[in-house]
């Protein structure tokens, strides 16, 4: 009996042993089971020419050096700051104005999830996706493992380089967001504020309707297909 005794508890241990042994079961991922994806083009979009402002402080201290304001320099700064920004404001305006007569029909938000879908596609990473112009309901949500959503809050014109003449570049700042479509819960997130490398006078882009809208286009698609880079790599890395 004592030597069953002993052959049982040998057993037990082994067995023991080898349970604790084995590897884990690896945790769910994210995108696991994500194979079908539903783009939609969301989001307003606003075009803008991008420049720094001098500082309203500093010009009007400039102003202090002559000496003959005496106390009421405390209570003019104020006044000085609000008049300064309105000027810089209305130059804004104009400068946006002047580029916006030769957008044509481009459309950020179409041009950047064109780009990013041809570019997931391209991968063969994902057995289907569909792009919505809005949300999609009934069968069209049921069929996605994931709803990627696709937005371009600014786009238009950044001042890189002050001088004579300043110079510019076309940019686009995305975003795109993933999430499962039944329980709302996000899966990745990105922000990309792409800057086209060619630096320009500004009347380089008032000047040609066709050079502008090549060069928004042309920004606006390496920003689409950088966001499915980044897609891609995290789909990658979780996996």
């Amino acid at each position: 009996m004592r030597a069953v005794a002993v052959l049982l508890v040998v057993a037990l241990v082994a067995v023991a042993g080898c349970a604790s042994s084995a590897p884990p079961r690896p945790a769910a991922r994210p995108f696991d089971h994500v194979n079908r994806l539903a783009v939609v083009v969301s989001g307003e979009s606003t075009f803008t020419v991008l420049a720094d402002s001098a500082e309203p402080g500093r010009t009007f201290d400039e102003i202090l050096k002559w000496g003959f304001w005496g106390s009421a320099a405390s209570l003019l700064r104020p006044v000085a700051e609000l008049v300064h920004r309105g000027v810089n404001w209305l130059l804004e305006i104009d400068r946006t104005s002047d580029a916006k007569v030769d957008l044509g029909d481009v459309a950020p938000r179409t041009v950047v999830t064109a780009a990013f879908v041809r570019a997931l596609e391209a991968s063969g990473r994902f057995e289907e996706i569909r792009t919505y112009g809005r949300e999609p309901v009934g069968e069209d949500r049921r069929r996605a493992d994931a709803i990627v959503r696709i937005t371009v809050p600014t786009w238009g014109l950044l001042r890189v380089r002050e001088g004579d003449p300043d110079l510019v570049s076309a940019f686009a700042d995305v975003r795109a967001e993933v999430v499962v479509p039944v329980s709302g819960v996000t899966l990745w997130t990105d922000n990309q504020d792409v800057t086209d490398g060619e630096r320009l006078p500004l009347r380089s882009f008032t000047g040609d309707r066709e050079f502008t809208r090549q060069q928004l286009l042309g920004v606006l698609e390496r920003a689409g297909q950088r966001l499915a880079s980044e897609l891609l790599y995290a789909r990658g890395a979780d996996r």
